[in-house]
């Protein structure tokens, strides 16, 4: 009798396949989402850094070219700005350029519980030289 029930596994790796299947889509998808936001967080670092370094080269107050490059750079990654920011202090002879963005995450079609927008940031401050 027991050598019966020993000897019919024929379901047995379908039962193992459907209860590991959510948990490991889980984890890809969190993967995927985690490095998207990794990437988008290293461009806005990115471009608020060249934004910083073109206004502390050049010393002048010139928003619009800081903000030219800064979307520039967005551009090439295919981001869109909900701010961005520039603050001259003369007093310090420093720059701070601050790009926000909302991140969506896409992986919430396919799974619920990740469905959402995350406000992202790049900040750098950079004194002027010479």
């Amino acid at each position: 009798m027991l050598k019966r029930f020993t000897k019919n596994k024929k379901g047995q790796s379908v039962v193992e396949f459907a209860l590991v299947l959510p948990v490991l889509l889980l984890v890809l998808f969190g993967i995927t989402e985690f490095g998207r936001a990794i990437m988008t967080k290293n461009v806005l670092h990115t471009a608020s850094r060249e934004g910083a370094r073109l206004a502390a080269v050049s010393a002048v107050d010139d928003s619009s070219s800081v903000k030219s490059r800064v979307q520039e750079i967005l551009n090439a990654a295919n981001i869109t700005p909900k701010t961005i920011d520039i603050q001259f202090d003369t007093v310090n002879k420093s720059v701070t350029v601050e790009v926000t963005t909302d991140f969506e995450v896409l992986s919430g079609t396919i799974i619920s519980s990740f469905v959402g927008i995350v406000e992202l940031k790049g900040f750098t401050v950079m004194k002027y030289e010479g």
